[in-house]
């Protein structure tokens, strides 16, 4: 199994984002959702993007501007694919001046799964992966984003889902620090700040520890202090 991509969907419409990211996950990827390209902007601070998804509602001036400053951060052209009104006569309107046909996608709204599928398939296929890192090491635990498993001290492995790989990999990126539910909501989940319930985080923390524990592991590699958040043990 190769890693996953990693895109960045920005829409203020929460329906689409939530659509886009359920299928994005079901195709094995990794999707990161943003409702304004300053939260876009926000969650990349932690590492680039593969694909950058934006929706025909972001401005034309702003989606443009965005899109050259990741481009030239990332050292290359990233590709775009864009979501468009389904009106065929609107889409060539509504489409920036620094689409190309070669380079970038569309798809129509509403989104439908075989259509996304498609698009995505074809403009990973069409550019380079960028360099990443397959595995985060916390001492002897492994995080292994090829094989989206947690390895164990004594052996063996954790299949993880695709919401506890992504909140270990920020923690144990982090390894020793505490980060806070609300920032774990924003860089994990994509809420924008001030919403979403820490008993997501809770709940996600707990379903990790039981796996710790029934596979033999100490649960409380997964730290928390109150007021401040929650860690991955550094040792």
């Amino acid at each position: 199994m190769t890693s996953q991509a990693q895109l960045l969907i920005v829409s203020p419409d929460r329906a689409l984002l939530q659509v886009a990211q359920r299928c994005l996950e079901a195709l094995g990827h990794d999707p990161l959702v943003a409702e304004s390209v300053a939260h876009a902007q926000r969650l990349l601070a932690r590492g680039g993007a593969d694909l950058l998804c934006l929706d025909s509602l972001v401005a034309v001036d702003e989606a443009e501007r965005f899109w050259r400053t990741i481009t030239t951060s990332s050292g290359g052209e990233l590709p775009v694919l864009f979501f468009a009104p389904s009106s065929a006569t609107l889409v060539s309107s509504t489409l920036p001046a620094f689409f190309r046909r070669e380079r970038d996608g569309v798809v129509c709204k509403p989104i439908e799964r075989d259509e996304l599928a498609r698009e995505v398939a074809r403009l990973l296929a069409a550019r380079p992966r960028r360099e990443r890192d397959d595995v985060v090491r916390v001492g002897s635990i492994v995080l292994d984003s090829g094989r989206h498993q947690l390895l164990l001290s004594a052996g063996g492995a954790l299949r993880l889902t695709p919401m506890e790989f992504k909140l270990l990999r920020c923690l144990m990126q982090r390894a020793g620090e505490f980060i806070s539910a609300e920032e774990l909501l924003e860089q994990v989940w994509g809420y924008a700040a001030g919403t979403g319930g820490p008993e997501i985080v809770r709940a996600h923390v707990s379903n990790v520890r039981r796996k710790l524990r029934d596979a033999g592991e100490d649960p409380l590699l997964l730290r928390t202090l109150p007021y401040k958040g929650y860690g991955f043990a550094a040792s």
